[in-house]
């Protein structure tokens, strides 16, 4: 009697948890597609670029206008081409070692000059009161840090 009411408690557990991971694994999961996917829409989807934490994370908070959001997807995406990837250093007839070695060795430097010089270009974007509610969300951030 044990070995019947153990095996229906496990079997229903099975069924349970492959139940619960079917609806995981749909393949028709629509939440990522593009139309539908947060990093799609809007200016939010230029934020993972630069990460919410930061500056241009809580400038997509300010009510911005459509032109002031067309203005700085245009400069995160200036900012993207112009920054050197370690693919670079390969050609069609080979692979330059130096080139890698030298694009990794200076890519911190040159990202946190591309991010300032982003930050700097969109906050000249943004009006008086703009960069008045952008003052007060980076205060609020700031005492929210300090407290914990």
């Amino acid at each position: 009697m044990k070995k019947i009411v153990s095996s229906l408690v496990i079997t229903s557990l099975v069924a349970g948890a492959l139940f619960a991971a079917n609806g995981e694994m749909k393949k028709d999961d629509k939440r990522f597609d593009a139309p539908n996917c947060m990093y799609q829409k809007d200016f939010k989807g230029h934020m993972p670029f630069f990460g919410d934490e930061g500056i241009l994370g809580l400038i997509h908070e300010l009510n911005l206008t459509s032109k002031q959001k067309e203005d700085i997807r245009k400069i995160i995406d200036e900012s993207r081409k112009a920054q050197k990837t370690p693919l670079d250093a390969f050609s069609k007839d080979g692979f330059d070692k130096e080139k890698f070695i030298q694009i990794e060795n200076e890519k911190r430097d040159s990202m946190i000059k591309s991010k300032a010089e982003v930050i700097e270009k969109t906050y000249a974007i943004l009006d008086a009161k703009q960069k008045e509610q952008l003052k007060v969300l980076i205060d609020l951030r700031k005492e929210k840090r300090d407290k914990k």
